[in-house]
């Protein structure tokens, strides 16, 4: 009688443990999905506010003494991770959003109108930065960006004396980093842009071609050449 009464207690204990030890398996996994004890692998986030934001583009080359507004309907405002350099976000300006979330970090916020040519003619290159610290669960503002011109105008020009002795074959040839050239013909009133690199502060403009019947070579040399100058280079008799 005893082992009967055993036996069936045994077999109890196998159908209690097979039916109710998934259902806490299950209940116990379900808790911890809702209640993760790990952080969050990506970090803390916080945001970068654009409610008071604005672009603004002036260039002091155009006319010699004043400055001049520039249109920056078509310009791009980005963000990057400046210890990566990576691209996190990208806008047309007219579609720069109120606030955006990033993680926890140091951004460059850049606004700019166009990618920079090395050269290039009528090619302006305005451009501006400013870097913030974004921490997370915390605001932080970017108020406003005044682009200036950032790369190297160039114009070339010649006195009433100079052009008429010139022939057609004259030209000239600017360079400002190694590979970037721009050739000007007697009729080109373009401006060149160059861009502007760390090191490369030596223009040079040569000029070849028939001047009074003879063959010519001349040369002019800017030193110190900075971001934001016009070069006008201007030939003469002289």
């Amino acid at each position: 009688m005893l082992v009967g009464i055993f036996e069936f207690y045994i077999e109890m204990t196998k159908r209690f443990f097979k039916i109710f030890l998934p259902v806490a398996v299950a209940g116990f996994a379900l808790v911890g999905c809702d209640n993760p004890s790990y952080p969050d692998p990506e970090g803390e986030r916080g945001t970068l506010t654009f409610s008071d934001f604005t672009v603004t583009a002036v260039d002091t080359t155009i006319i010699q003494g004043e400055t001049t507004s520039i249109d920056v309907a078509d310009f791009v405002v980005r963000v990057r991770n400046s210890n990566s350099g990576d691209v996190v976000a990208s806008w047309p300006y007219s579609e720069v959003p109120s606030e955006v979330e990033l993680l926890d970090g140091t951004y460059l916020v850049e606004a700019y109108n166009a990618e920079v040519e090395s050269a290039a003619w009528d090619a302006p290159y305005y451009y501006a930065s400013t870097q913030v610290r974004v921490y997370g669960g915390e605001y932080v503002a970017v108020s406003a960006l005044q682009c200036r011109l950032s790369n190297v105008k160039v114009s070339v020009s010649y006195s009433d004396a100079f052009k008429a002795a010139m022939d057609d074959d004259v030209r000239v040839s600017v360079s400002l980093a190694q590979g970037a050239v721009l050739d000007f013909t007697p009729v080109e009133d373009r401006s060149g842009y160059f861009e502007y690199v760390d090191g490369a502060t030596t223009l040079v403009a040569t000029l070849t071609g028939t001047v009074d019947g003879v063959e010519t070579m001349r040369y002019q040399v800017f030193t110190g050449v900075t971001a934001g100058q016009h070069c006008r280079v201007l030939f003469s008799l002289d």
